[in-house]
């Protein structure tokens, strides 16, 4: 029965589509075997529809799969699901599409034990694949005025007929180009945003038919000018007069900031953060605030206080959400003010319980962010945590110990721990010549873990440690003293030798990474670093659990590779779970390590194809490292196919030389072997110069090259690839 349903099916799916399978594919719709990736004996058809400013895609697999799944693709790999219409048809609506532009897309699809990826398919948003004479009659009646003009955008009026009942307007100003559509003889506004207060700004537009046919009075040009955007010309309410141990102030004339605060620290936000002074109150105006962070000088504990209080004053924006961040894996929440009165100051106390109820912790805050609508103005003023009760606390912590834990060859373990009635303790570390002086801040009777990093190895450090409340109350026995001597410092990781083409690595210097751009992966507690050792880029992390990687692209495939290899050096864990995860399963295993030393590990996938034979090795989507603790250093993470002396066999075969090594001006390469080319890439992996040589010799100039350290890569005409690690000085 079942071979009688499917068959049924298709001739339905076939019936249903009409004569597309048999008609000559167009942009519209037709079907295809052509794939990118998995293969399809009966195909897919495919149909692109316009309908005014929308596209509406429809993919349908011939081939019968189980648990098909489907996504549209775009050139760049962005991947949107599709929903599944009537058997194995997949659509998807494309929005706010200009009539003549083109659009790509192909369709990926997922199933039991597989997966197929479409050829990539262009189509003319507007076209209807309607065979006719050529449309060669220009719109006419084309008018653009100005109409509604604010601080931050314009509205253009624009109308024009045309036969084909629609017309697409270019609008140009500046080097920004932006295209909207509408129907034939019906006005459309549009509006121009993100513009900048106070500025004169000139729209040249065109009007064109979908064939391209352009109005005869093209361009139109229409002048505006933004308006200003106002601002406050009054100071924010003077803060109450409270005891400084009261306080905890980030941003304000009225108090004592913490020092060292960054207001503006790069965290990729759109926002611009400058300040402005009234008479002799300063203020912060964040200008095209998406969202803005500011990290304190040092942490803050805050779990004596009250509440949060921050003043804001805005003319146009509308949402506005206050996130403080606590220490380990940076866990955030938000409390929205509301409501948000334009033009005037808004004083907001928030309640700490609002975050708290939410589980923040408050006596370990390293920074507040503050998110809003988008592209909108904020002047802030009088940021500060603070308690309104009248009591002054007069009791000194007491038993306070101070010790030396776990020491590395750049960092120190300091073991600290005091009690006090207000529930709150802040130690203070000294080192150093200047000295270095870092507060630390902790909880009564919770013993607080701190390491002092930045250290050079085999040196002896004297840390000297005093314990106070949040009243500025000292213990009796401060300061105490820890002496310490750090470790000799650690040697890099061996350097990998096998062949470039039989590599796909994750993290090293040598090859070209595949990692995520977002790097590696907190999965709990880790705080990470990065620390060159002997040269080479090394990860750092104090490690509580767990952690992984993923990819640039959502899966790879290492079905090739023989071998997962990393190098690890822990100072005290014994143990960790290494492997992968693929669609299906996680394959991994449980290694033994040596403390102390570079654990050179190779992990057979061939053992773990035996221990998990339901893996997908086509699609391994993360790295897996777990459950590991303490302070551990690890390198040169990559699957790979091939003995350990690859690469040098093929140096010493065909004669490579790179030299000199470091370079000032020029390097100059040589081989017995005709090189192809030449490729130079900096530690992130990218191609900072590229250069054809097709010669046994050759000099490159790299004086346009900055300095640093750099991988080159040799592609020999006899197919084989050498490379090297390069110093531009």
């Amino acid at each position: 029965m079942r071979k009688v349903t499917r068959l049924f099916f298709l001739i339905a799916a076939i019936v249903a589509w009409g004569s597309v399978a048999n008609a000559a594919n167009t942009q519209c719709a037709g079907t295809s075997t052509a794939v990118v990736s998995g293969t399809v004996s009966l195909g897919y058809n495919y149909t692109f529809t316009t309908s005014g400013t929308n596209v509406t895609i429809t993919f349908e697999l011939l081939d019968i799969k189980t648990g098909l799944v489907a996504q549209v693709v775009t050139p760049e790999n962005a991947y949107t699901n599709m929903s599944n219409t009537a058997g194995q048809v997949y659509t998807t609506t494309i929005t706010g599409q200009s009539t003549g532009t083109t659009i790509t897309y192909a369709a990926y699809f997922s199933f039991a034990g597989g997966s197929i990826r479409t050829a990539d398919l262009t189509y003319t948003v507007g076209n209807t694949c309607v065979a006719g004479p050529p449309d060669t009659q220009v719109p006419t009646g084309f008018t653009a005025t100005k109409g509604a003009v604010t601080s931050n955008g314009v509205e253009l009026l624009l109308n024009g007929t045309d036969d084909s009942g629609a017309v697409t307007y270019a609008i140009t100003y500046g080097t920004t180009t932006v295209n909207t559509s509408s129907t034939s003889g019906v006005q459309k506004s549009y509006i121009v945003t993100g513009l900048t207060p106070s500025t004169a700004y000139s729209f040249s537009i065109v009007a064109k038919d979908a064939t391209g046919n352009v109005a005869a009075n093209s361009p139109l040009v229409v002048p505006a000018t933004t308006t200003a955007l106002p601002a406050p010309d009054i100071s924010a309410t003077t803060p109450p007069v409270y005891s400084p141990a009261k306080v905890i102030s980030i941003f304000s004339d009225a108090y004592t900031n913490v020092a060292g605060t960054n207001f503006n620290p790069g965290w990729g936000q759109s926002t611009a953060v400058s300040n402005i002074q009234i008479g002799t109150d300063n203020i912060m105006r964040y200008s095209n605030l998406n969202y803005q962070g500011t990290v304190f000088g040092s942490d803050v504990n805050a779990s004596n206080m009250k509440y949060l209080h921050i003043d804001v004053w805005t003319a146009n924006e509308t949402s506005l959400q206050i996130f403080p961040i606590m220490n380990g894996d940076a866990f955030e929440k938000f409390y929205q003010v509301t409501p948000i009165n334009l033009n005037a100051w808004n004083s907001y106390d928030i309640p700490l319980t609002a975050f708290t109820s939410q589980g923040l912790i408050l006596s370990d805050l390293i920074q507040l962010k503050i998110v809003g609508a988008g592209g909108n103005t904020v002047y802030l003023d009088n940021i500060y945590f603070y308690d309104n009760t009248a009591t002054v606390d007069t009791q000194a912590p007491t038993n306070f110990t101070a010790t030396a834990g776990v020491i590395a060859s750049d960092g120190v373990q300091l073991l600290l721990n005091a009690t006090d009635d207000s529930g709150v303790i802040s130690y203070t570390i000294s080192y150093g010549s200047g000295p270095t002086v870092i507060n630390v801040p902790g909880i009564s009777g919770v013993q607080k873990i701190y390491t002092v990093s930045g250290l050079t190895g085999s040196t002896g450090y004297n840390f000297s440690v005093v314990a106070k409340d949040a009243t500025g109350n000292v213990s009796v026995n401060s300061p105490v003293l820890v002496s310490a001597t750090t470790l000799a410092s650690l040697a890099a990781a061996p350097t990998p030798t096998y062949l470039a083409s039989k590599v796909i690595s994750i993290y090293n210097d040598i090859y070209n990474s595949v990692m995520s751009p977002n790097g590696w992966e907190d999965w709990y507690g880790n705080t990470f670093s990065t620390v060159s050792l002997g040269g080479n880029s090394t990860l750092k992390d104090i490690a509580t659990c767990c952690f992984g990687v993923s990819f640039a692209t959502p899966t790879i495939d290492v079905s090739s590779m023989n071998n997962l290899h990393v190098d690890i050096y822990p100072l005290t864990a014994t143990t960790m779970t290494f492997g992968f995860i693929t669609s299906t399963v996680t394959p991994q295993k449980v290694l033994t390590l040596t403390t102390g030393q570079w654990n050179s590990i190779n992990l057979s996938l061939s053992e773990l194809k035996t221990l998990f034979p339901t893996a997908d090795y086509t699609q391994v989507k993360q790295i897996s490292i777990s459950p590991v603790n303490g302070t551990l250093y690890l390198d040169n993470l990559f699957f790979y196919n091939d003995g350990p002396n690859a690469v040098s066999t093929v140096i010493s075969e065909n004669g490579i030389t790179c030299f000199p090594n470091p370079i000032t001006n020029n390097v100059t390469i040589s081989a017995k072997t005709e090189i192809n080319q030449v490729i130079i890439r900096n530690l992130l992996g990218q191609s900072v110069k590229s250069v054809s040589v097709n010669a046994s010799e050759k000099t490159i100039d790299l004086r346009d090259v900055a300095s640093g350290n750099y991988i080159i890569t040799l592609k020999l005409a006899n197919g084989q690839m050498a490379t090297q690690k390069i110093i531009k000085l």
